[in-house]
């Protein structure tokens, strides 16, 4: 498995430099120096041995997953004995694969991930052992419309075909949702896509490089991306047909369908709704890592939701979703189902690991 991770780790990393994306999205090496969330740098420990670091894998810089993930480190090193350093990916997909490979030890993955890993479906080359992705708990779950400028004459999905559309970078979970909307649209073969981080597709609509990018609405609320180009150009999500919308759904039951309104987009007059399709954020463990060391970063994540919550308005709806987002397929790790159980955020329809 590991020369199947050296693979496709290579791949994403060739097509990210074909792409244009930023050298950020690659991995640092296990065996490299990585940064904390404090900025002291540090060696990425293979394990809670030796150093005691847990490396935790995160999405490109500027995604949802990336602020989350930073800031629970920051508040987990200041207010407990564990240390933990992030590293910055390609995605949720690629995450699992260095889980699996000892390279890290937990970190974000999407549920669609979740859900194609232990199927062995792309970008999986064959099914993933669970005891790589046990699950902690949720963060968030983002509805992912495309966008397009409001003054684009592009009014509907099917007005895509022939345009250039700008994707997060290719293994990412958000992408992998998209191409599952593109495909159930018959549009797959019809657009020209290129991949970008989330700051720089918000650019390259904005300056007109691109004709459409992905909307990201992690919790009712836009990413930074958005707000920072709405400051000088609206954008109008496209509605998704309620037809496509169950179509990408069976495919796989880790997409979910969300509604936006005005309240999350000006440009959705009041009282419509536009469907998009939906993936959740989960925080994921290897089986290897000690009960005690899970239930404490989860533990303190709970414990510290308000401080969470001056960081960034991502952690507002926790509660909400800690337990909800979650995929019933996937078992949880059983120092955060003891974290969870404790707070009172536990549901019985989810499964431990080893019982």
């Amino acid at each position: 498995m590991k020369k199947t991770m050296a693979l496709f780790s290579a791949a994403i990393l060739v097509s990210a430099l074909l792409a244009g994306c930023s050298s950020n999205t690659a991995p640092a090496p296990a065996s490299t120096a990585a940064a904390d969330s404090s900025g002291t740098e540090t060696a990425a420990a293979s394990g809670t041995s030796g150093s005691g670091i847990i490396s935790l894998g995160t999405g490109s810089t500027g995604g949802t997953d990336n602020v989350v993930v930073e800031a629970i480190s920051s508040v987990v090193n200041s207010n407990t004995d564990l240390r933990t350093s992030t590293v910055t990916t390609s995605g949720g997909a690629e995450i699992i694969y260095l889980i699996e490979s000892g390279d890290i030890q937990g970190g974000y993955s999407g549920t669609v991930d979740l859900v194609n890993a232990v199927n062995g479906e792309a970008p999986f080359e064959k099914p993933v052992e669970k005891e790589y992705m046990l699950q902690a708990f949720g963060f968030v779950s983002w509805d992912l419309p495309v966008v397009v400028l409001d003054s684009s004459d592009i009014k509907t999905y099917e007005d895509l075909a022939g345009k250039h559309i700008g994707l997060p970078p290719a293994a990412s979970s958000s992408t992998t949702v998209l191409n599952m909307v593109l495909e159930a649209y018959g549009l797959m073969d019809q657009v020209n896509i290129d991949y970008f981080t989330w700051s720089e597709g918000y650019t390259a609509l904005k300056d007109g490089r691109i004709d459409a990018f992905v909307g990201s609405y992690a919790n009712g609320s836009p990413i930074s991306g958005i707000i920072e180009i709405e400051a000088s150009k609206p954008i109008r999500a496209l509605n998704m047909d309620q037809e496509i919308a169950e179509k990408v759904r069976s495919m796989n039951d880790g997409v979910g369908i969300g509604t936006l309104t005005h309240n999350e987009i000006a440009t959705i007059p009041e009282g419509d709704e536009v469907y998009a399709a939906a993936n959740s954020g989960v925080i994921v463990f290897s089986s290897e890592v000690p009960e005690d060391v899970v239930y404490t970063y989860t533990k303190s994540t709970i414990d510290r939701i308000e401080e969470l919550k001056q960081i960034s308005a991502y952690f507002d709806a926790f509660k909400e979703v800690a337990s909800a987002v979650c995929v019933e397929s996937v078992p949880f790790h059983p120092g955060a189902a003891k974290a969870l159980k404790e707070a009172g955020l536990w549901e019985d329809r989810f499964t431990v690991y080893g019982e």
